[in-house]
């Protein structure tokens, strides 16, 4: 079970119980939140295959040796994928489409939905925002900007208390991966694939 530090000093605990098929076999993923060990809430019904993919989608951004580098938003990852389906260049339709689009980029978002979703409520969702701070150049007038790229994890519960944790990128990526190894010990791996993804979604 992933546990995260919230900034207010809670414990954030997200739980994956499986979905079921008809024949009780898990395909798909629920997420259950515990805030210090109390249910907080359930997002995200069969939102597992898409937190696998943002893993994979992490770590190819890392993969050039960026430790620091964080994907695309689901929002232009999702433009761009259009755009390849249409025979379109996915650089020019990004950039026709940015200026129309929040700046702060979203990673994901889960929510609990009637009445599809458990009976209790919940949120969490990852943003990427960018911290400035200014750096003095030592034995001089002089200085510069350092930006750093950030995720800011948000969870909310069924009360309508939120808490907040923030992450680097190999924070979030070791929190999404042991997510995925979670998913797997609870009956759901998702396998390598051949599709952009590199993943395959489990056959319930």
């Amino acid at each position: 079970m992933v546990e995260v530090r919230c900034v207010d000093g809670t414990m954030l605990a997200i739980r994956p119980v499986p979905v079921l098929d008809r024949d009780g076999v898990p395909y798909e993923i629920t997420l259950r939140l515990l805030r210090d060990g109390r249910l907080f809430g359930e997002v995200g019904e069969r939102c597992g295959w898409f937190i696998a993919t943002t893993a994979a989608r992490l770590r190819a951004a890392r993969g050039g040796g960026n430790a620091d580098a964080f994907p695309a938003s689901s929002l232009e990852a999702g433009l761009r994928a259009w755009a390849t389906d249409e025979q379109l260049p996915a650089d020019e339709a990004w950039e026709c489409f940015e200026r129309y689009v929040p700046r702060d980029r979203e990673l994901f978002a889960f929510l609990s939905r009637d009445p599809d979703d458990l009976s209790s409520a919940g949120d969490l969702r990852v943003t990427l925002r960018t911290e400035r701070s200014w750096l003095t150049i030592p034995d001089s007038e002089r200085g510069r900007w350092r930006v750093r790229c950030l995720a800011v994890l948000d969870a909310w519960g069924a009360g309508g208390s939120g808490v907040r944790a923030v992450l680097t990128s190999t924070e979030l990526l070791v929190l999404l991966e042991q997510l995925v190894q979670d998913f797997a010990d609870v009956g759901t791996a998702y396998e390598p694939g051949e599709d952009l993804t590199g993943l395959r979604r489990p056959v319930g």
